[in-house]
């Protein structure tokens, strides 16, 4: 798998943790009592570089997985929002029912005040 060159501050990053870890390996070494607990050179360079590694991999599956925690936030979002939507042209449609059903029995009772008033005789 090719992985793109890192970039300036990348390669920093990169550099200032090889630094650190290169001084803290140095003064490991230097307390060693014994020649076989002794780091060689060549042995900290692999162990440099393989700690190198593993961080870039580690920040790269940070990296893909806070992309996907995004991914999946935005779509249920969107989810979340349709059913909302939804929910209110359902509700609309139970309000202009209703409100149909209103205005019919208001027209009913109207009509029979209306009736009433006609029929009775002024007094």
């Amino acid at each position: 798998m090719n992985r793109p060159e890192p970039t300036a501050s990348e390669r920093g990053l990169g550099e200032t943790l090889r630094s650190a870890i290169e001084s803290t390996l140095a003064a490991a070494e230097r307390s060693a009592k014994a020649g076989s607990s002794a780091i060689a050179g060549g042995r900290r360079a692999e162990l440099l570089d393989e700690i190198v590694r593993r961080g870039r991999e580690a920040r790269d599956e940070v990296t893909r997985r806070g992309q996907e925690a995004g991914a999946e936030l935005t779509r249920r979002g969107q989810e979340a929002g349709a059913a909302i939507e939804r929910r209110g042209q359902e509700a609309r449609g139970e309000i202009a029912k209703r409100l149909e059903v209103l205005e019919r029995r208001l027209a009913s009772i109207e009509e029979l005040l209306g009736t009433e008033s006609k029929s009775k005789p002024e007094g």
